[in-house]
């Protein structure tokens, strides 16, 4: 113990005026390293809220597909068979927005048919769209449901609108031969 009391006489310590400064400079320190970390934080946080906001209330307030009807009857129907069937549709764009394009799900007996974007199926607000494309019977099987999934330009992003897709099963679908 000599040796101890030894090897410390003499020394002195921090002061307890500076030790009280260093210990408030810390605490300010990592008390501006918390609250800017927690800044980007909210700033991230609220970014993604709202950008998932413009697409929630853009698809459910600006979207609306419907099935035309030309004198009470719905212009959606298939026809052929095998690998030559096809589908025939025309829809109207009922809603305020215009629909960049247009994706498509067939279920199928023994598959999905899907096709995340048809070409040229852009359609102004207001207006409407013709198509006719082919399905393969002998792949996918007899139709179950066919559902069109528009999509939208949000913000500059092509955004699909999976809650506003217009879903039709199989006993709302005529054959294009039946009159």
């Amino acid at each position: 113990m000599a040796n101890t009391v030894t090897f410390f006489a003499g020394k002195k310590g921090v002061s307890p005026l500076i030790a009280t400064v260093l210990l408030i400079a810390f605490a300010v320190a990592l008390g501006a390293v918390i609250m800017n970390w927690g800044r980007g934080f909210v700033q991230e946080r609220t970014a993604d809220v709202d950008k998932t906001t413009k697409i929630e209330t853009g698809c459910a307030l600006d979207v609306n597909l419907k099935v035309s009807q030309i004198s009470g009857t719905p212009q959606l129907c298939y026809g052929g068979g095998g690998a030559a069937g096809y589908i025939e549709f025309t829809l109207d764009n009922q809603g305020k927005k215009d629909i960049k394009e247009l994706g498509l799900v067939i279920g199928g007996q023994n598959g999905v048919y899907q096709n995340s974007s048809l070409n040229g199926t852009s359609m102004i607000a207001g207006g409407a769209v013709y198509r006719n494309i082919t399905y393969d019977y002998t792949s996918y099987g007899n139709i179950k449901y066919i559902r069109f999934i528009p999509k939208i330009d949000i913000s500059g992003v092509t955004t699909p609108c999976s809650g506003s897709a217009l879903q039709k099963d199989t006993s709302e679908i005529r054959n294009c031969s039946a009159t």
